[in-house]
């Protein structure tokens, strides 16, 4: 089943001003994609490819020059009311910088409960228990709901924004290179995790990033974004080769998972 659909999708911004000629910068060139009702994708490409740009059209915070994007058979940019609200359960991002999506003088826990307030009808007591368990889901436990957002290593905070990302249980969550700032066990500790969420509740997953291993270990499927246009789209398996000169150059930048020790000449 088919739950997000993008159609003919093309994007850019306004340049120049008041002392300089006005242009347009085109960002994105006809993006069709689609992902499937718990499937775990994979947005791969390097910076300035139109990645991030593409989240925030799929997340309807900006609308698109031309093209759409369909969530479950409605038009994003059509939502209005409790059908917005509804989209909002159902569709979270987890971005790359964890402490700018906390509240500093609030606990982790009033932050994680804080979609909890406004998008369901859970009580307090209800909220405390889901903040608890969603902590002890990302491998924290429930002390942390007490601490401010400095009392937690980076690592940490990571695991307490994604954790507010799956409060509302939605159907599909966009990992906006969510990763990149974690060492590699904690990288893999967390896949791990969302993995046996998405086999277990069949939560969808977007993995945004420039980074094939997270690809490898994650993703059924991967699409290579390059200068804003979609040049591949592969299961991911094994034998997973690019063609592309942009998926080739992501796959020849992949170091070995374990170094490979050279024989020493006598």
């Amino acid at each position: 089943m088919s739950l997000l659909q993008v159609h003919g999708l093309s994007h850019g911004y306004a340049t120049g001003g008041l002392l300089r000629r006005r242009g347009w910068l085109a960002v994105l060139d006809r993006i069709d994609l689609q992902l499937q009702a718990g499937e775990s994708l994979g947005l791969l490409g390097p910076s300035g490819s139109g990645k991030s740009t593409l989240a925030r059209l799929l997340l309807g915070l900006e609308t698109p020059s031309q093209g759409e994007v369909v969530f479950a058979g409605a038009a994003v940019d059509q939502l209005r009311g409790e059908r917005a609200r509804q989209f909002q359960r159902n569709v979270q991002l987890v971005f790359q910088d964890a402490p700018s999506a906390f509240n500093p003088r609030r606990s982790i826990g009033w932050s994680i409960a804080e979609p909890l307030r406004h998008l369901s009808d859970l009580d307090a007591a209800a909220r405390r228990e889901r903040t608890v368990e969603l902590l002890e889901q990302m491998g924290l436990r429930g002390e942390h709901a007490a601490r401010l957002p400095h009392q937690l290593s980076g690592g940490q905070l990571q695991r307490a924004n994604i954790a507010r990302a799956l409060a509302l249980s939605p159907s599909l969550v966009i990992l906006d290179e969510a990763l990149s700032n974690l060492d590699r066990v904690l990288q893999l500790q967390l896949l791990q995790r969302l993995e046996a969420l998405r086999r277990d509740s069949g939560t969808a997953f977007l993995l945004i990033t420039h980074d094939l291993s997270l690809v490898r270990h994650f993703c059924q499927r991967v699409v290579v974004l390059d200068a804003g246009r979609i040049v591949e789209d592969r299961v991911v398996d094994a034998d997973l080769a690019f063609e592309h000169p942009a998926g080739q150059a992501l796959q020849a930048a992949l170091l070995p998972e374990r170094p490979v020790k050279r024989r020493q000449r006598l």
